[in-house]
């Protein structure tokens, strides 16, 4: 009666054991899971990845004859901190990402009026600039949203003179993402 006892708790302890080894063995593949599926056009290469607790961003890099052209997309938590209400949310989210690109840039030139844009299910508030860097003028749009307590923010940047081509084209894709929370 013993043996049998002893058996049973042994068994029941590796079975334990295993299901905690395999809790943690699939905790970086959680960690890991894309937030985002995004197809960038052609012109893009990408993406680098850089995670943290809060979210992640997604960075694609132009190749010839856009090889000026990026693209950043970030999903990130709101933070506690911002007790706003919601449709308020984006605007906050736009305004931070602009100040961290002025940081950045202080020559920028701001464009005096927001417009709405669409990326996948998500609304966002947008916002286009201009930057001299060297010899060469770019421009950009900045853009941010709110989808089930998460920023999703889409900043992408071009030559001037290629923007008129790659634009139209990043916002298409831009339209078909898909997020995953």
């Amino acid at each position: 009666m013993t043996d049998n006892r002893d058996c049973r708790h042994r068994t029941s302890r590796m079975r334990h054991l295993l299901l905690i080894g395999l809790l943690i063995g699939a905790a970086p593949l959680a960690a890991a899971r894309e937030l985002v599926e995004f197809t960038a056009p052609g012109f893009l290469v990408g993406p680098t990845v850089s995670r943290s607790a809060f979210g992640a961003t997604y960075v694609y890099r132009g190749q010839t004859p856009f090889e000026a052209s990026e693209l950043q997309l970030t999903v990130v938590a709101v933070p506690k901190v911002l007790d706003g209400a919601p449709h308020e949310l984006p605007s906050h989210c736009l305004a931070a990402f602009l100040g961290e690109l002025r940081a950045q840039d202080p020559g920028m030139m701001l464009g005096s009026t927001t417009t709405s844009a669409v990326a996948g299910p998500v609304t966002l508030v947008e916002r286009r600039w201009l930057s001299q860097r060297g010899t060469r003028m770019l421009t950009g749009v900045t853009a941010c949203g709110l989808h089930r307590g998460y920023f999703v923010s889409a900043n992408f940047a071009d030559d001037l003179r290629s923007a008129v081509q790659s634009f139209p084209r990043l916002r298409a894709a831009l339209e078909a993402l898909k997020v995953r929370f």
